[in-house]
């Protein structure tokens, strides 16, 4: 009895440490894991609603290009001269920007150009639908005018590049004048970059 009680003995203090060690470090790695997971989903998240706020602005435009205000002939020209740009991530640093900015239905008359614009204005100068992690962060929509050689319309890219057809160079660009809009969208403070260019009218040459 008393050999077999010898043989029975409890661990060690050293060996209690190393199996305490052991385990830490296993944890620690189950931690930093579940940090990281939950950063990732974030991430992921707040590029979900990047892409789904990018289509909206884009959705808005074409079906909405013939709405027109003042001089402009159309939804294109009105944005070409009044470029949107949210300010939220800039100012949320001092505290000016409110959580949700921009009267959409207010009582004042507003035109159909106006109210979209306000309405991007609502959503994006909100928390509750794209938060902000840095002042670098950019959210703002733009729309840039091409025409060809022919075009009379000022302040435009002009396209000059032409490709052969049956001998003759004929431009690349043959309306009187394309609209191209770039919505941008910066996360994670300004370290990823969203981008969408699309078409959101044109005039054809006459």
């Amino acid at each position: 009895m008393k050999k077999n009680k010898k043989n029975i003995l409890g661990l060690s203090i050293l060996e209690a440490l190393v199996s305490t060690a052991i385990i830490g470090i296993g944890f620690v790695a189950i931690l930093q894991m579940t940090n990281y997971s939950v950063q990732s989903i974030y991430t992921s998240g707040e590029r979900t609603k990047a892409n789904y706020l990018t289509n909206l602005i884009a959705e808005d435009v074409l079906g909405h290009k013939n709405i027109t205000t003042g001089s402009a002939r159309n939804f294109s020209d009105y944005l070409f001269d009044n470029e949107f740009n949210s300010n939220f991530c800039e100012n949320a640093a001092t505290g000016t920007a409110s959580a949700n900015t921009g009267n959409i239905y207010g009582d004042d008359e507003v035109d159909g150009p106006l109210m979209k614009t306000r309405k991007w204005q609502a959503i994006l100068n909100s928390k509750s639908y794209l938060n902000c992690k840095g002042t670098n962060e950019r959210r703002n929509f733009r729309v840039f005018k091409i025409g060809s050689q022919w075009s009379a319309e000022p302040g435009i890219l002009e396209n000059t590049n032409t490709r052969s057809i049956n001998g003759s160079e004929v431009p690349y660009v043959t309306d009187d004048l394309m609209y191209i809009g770039r919505v941008q969208i910066n996360l994670n403070d300004g370290k990823k970059r969203k981008y969408l260019y699309f078409q959101t009218d044109y005039v054809l040459k006459p």
